[in-house]
């Protein structure tokens, strides 16, 4: 029997009432069980056995009758009309090493290493949170992370960076050391999943985010104008490549990135060997959770996590809707086709996609992103002595294939722009 989506849709909002006696469950492939339901929360019926056992069940694995009997012994209420379902699991309040929504440092992580970090005001109870570790060209400072603080909040990320690392002498092994160290202290003093340690950082300090990423467990790494020192590369990690279209080092992180595949995304910005903007590493940190859940969906223990994802995500979008309908429109189509978002968060997702389909250059805005990335895979891997750095380079082949990029994007917010630049010759900031 197929689940009923009004009832998933209740049962995804957290039950805190009184446990049920033992009772038969029925699935809907028609086993059963005898058990007592304790609560429901993130999509989860968690259960108690006759002999002691606790275990948790999907809630659309339950037959209809019983999903209405949860639903009225432990009075849900429905999210409102056009509200996205969030898994409810209550925000942790005081308790944290580092006070929360604010900047901690420099923090003596040992031996001569030191740190600035940010905690986020969204951590969940009794869930750990991702870490996105960043490593400076000159140092890290509580201007480096405070510079994500948006993506920190919204997706619930802690966000360190190193004061030592930075280019010269120590680079890039003693950086590493430092690095280690820093990880070392944030994983013993904070809920951090170990699975999911992120590096960051720009130009030299992008490069020691692919060298600490091979060298400290982690999910992947988000370089900014940077490159692969060893040019060796962990496959199964995540990489989010940001570069502006003139910078001098385009050609080498559009090889690193490519390296990984699918699981890799080469982002550009307008301009030269610099930063880019502070909302495009907080997009950056979004992709990189998304791609992580996503991938990860027959993972049952982060169902909770998927939907506070998919709540913050819609109502994000929300708020772009007005200023940057056509980022608006590129994350919706991102939930729907990469990420591949189900349950009762779906149907909110293609309203708000379908809506914003109507102006044409939101279309093209998502198709331009792909476009661009798109463009460096096949003019930018290999060029300038094998992918290395090059000053004042481009090419005749790359002019043409920018100009003609360019043209297919007129009048497409920041892609035409971007897409003029690319065939543009490499300079510095």
């Amino acid at each position: 029997m197929k689940p009923i989506p009004f009832f998933l849709a209740l049962l995804y909002v957290p039950l805190f009432g009184e446990p049920t006696e033992v009772r038969e469950w029925r699935s809907t492939a028609g086993t059963t069980i005898k058990a007592a339901a304790l609560k429901v929360e993130g999509g989860q019926v968690f259960l108690k056995a006759d002999d002691g056992r606790e275990f948790k069940v999907a809630v659309d694995k339950f037959a209809d009758q019983d999903r209405a009997f949860l639903k009225d012994h432990f009075a849900i209420k429905a999210p409102e009309p056009g509200q996205p379902t969030a898994s409810g699991v209550a925000m942790v309040e005081g308790g944290v090493t580092y006070p929360q929504g604010e900047v901690s440092g420099p923090i003596d992580a040992g031996e001569g290493s030191t740190l600035f970090v940010y905690v986020p005001k969204t951590l969940r109870e009794g869930r750990l949170a991702p870490l996105m570790f960043h490593t400076g060209a000159g140092g890290g400072s509580g201007n480096s992370v405070k510079a994500y603080a948006e993506g920190a909040e919204f997706n619930g990320w802690v966000i360190a960076s190193s004061v030592q690392s930075r280019n010269g002498p120590d680079h890039p092994e003693v950086n590493h050391e430092h690095s280690k160290r820093c990880v070392e202290h944030l994983l013993g003093n904070l809920p951090i999943d170990e699975e999911r340690v992120y590096f960051t950082g720009n130009s030299g300090g992008g490069a020691m985010s692919f060298y600490n990423a091979l060298r400290i467990k982690s999910a992947g790494n988000m370089p900014i104008i940077g490159y692969s020192p060893d040019k060796k590369y962990e496959k199964k990690q995540y990489c989010y490549g940001i570069g502006g279209n003139t910078d001098y080092n385009r050609y080498l992180t559009a090889h690193a990135v490519a390296e990984f595949g699918d699981r890799g995304f080469h982002r550009f910005h307008p301009g030269g060997h610099s930063n880019g903007p502070d909302w495009m590493g907080d997009e950056g940190i979004t992709w990189l959770n998304g791609r992580y859940l996503g991938d990860q969906r027959k993972d049952s223990d982060l169902d909770a996590e998927r939907l506070d994802y998919e709540a913050s995500m819609i109502e994000w979008i929300t708020t772009l809707q007005d200023a940057h309908p056509y980022r608006a429109h590129y994350w919706c189509h991102f939930l729907k086709d990469e990420y591949e978002i189900e349950g009762p968060n779906a149907a909110i997702v293609s309203g708000l996609l379908g809506e914003l389909s109507k102006e044409p250059n939101n279309v093209r805005y998502t198709e331009g992103i792909a476009a661009l990335d798109e463009f460096s895979d096949k003019y930018y891997v290999g060029e300038g002595e094998g992918g290395g750095s090059q000053f004042k380079h481009t090419s005749s082949k790359i002019e043409k294939a920018a100009e003609k990029l360019a043209e297919g994007y007129e009048g497409v917010p920041l892609i035409e722009d971007i897409a003029k630049g690319l065939g543009n010759p490499t300079v510095g900031k």
